[in-house]
């Protein structure tokens, strides 16, 4: 990657970074929440990821940084952040859950791999011509959506 390049998404990066960190300040204030440190610095690392991830993934993440944040907190500033609408929950099939930052995430949908668990996002136009089509046909306006599809690589007999 060129020097010019990586200095581009550098700034980009610090630039989303402060407009989710305002976000939050701004959720935090309106429903009378203390403003953490934590709290902070955990959006910050999650808005650092390109990945889903679960709440046993941050705590290690944090653990290796040697950032001294219990589960409990990662699990409620989650929760806060479900609801500033700064992350995504995932439940794919029985597991636990997974997140994925959401503030410039574009929408897309999911197909999970049951052989190794990896997780495909994908995005499809027809998707969208499919909700518009339902739109029309049943008078409703449809907030969000969420496709998960489960499969497994085919075997080459």
């Amino acid at each position: 990657m060129s020097e010019h390049k990586e200095i581009s998404q550098k700034k980009t990066y610090r630039q989303e970074i402060e407009v989710v960190k305002n976000k939050l300040t701004e959720f935090l204030e309106n429903n009378q929440q203390r403003k953490t440190p934590e709290r902070y610095a955990i959006l910050e690392e999650i808005y650092q990821l390109n990945e889903h991830f679960d709440i046993d993934f941050l705590y290690k993440l944090f653990r290796e940084k040697q950032f001294r944040v219990s589960k409990a907190t990662i699990y409620n500033t989650l929760e806060l952040l479900l609801e500033a609408g700064l992350v995504r929950k995932h439940q794919f099939g029985k597991v636990q859950a997974f997140y994925e930052k959401s503030y410039f995430n574009r929408n897309h949908d999911h197909i999970i791999m049951l052989d190794d668990f990896q997780i495909i996002e994908f995005c499809d136009p027809r998707i969208e011509r499919i909700k518009k089509d339902f739109e029309e046909a049943m008078d409703i306006e449809i907030e969000s959506h969420s496709l998960y599809l489960y499969a497994r690589k085919k075997n080459k007999s």
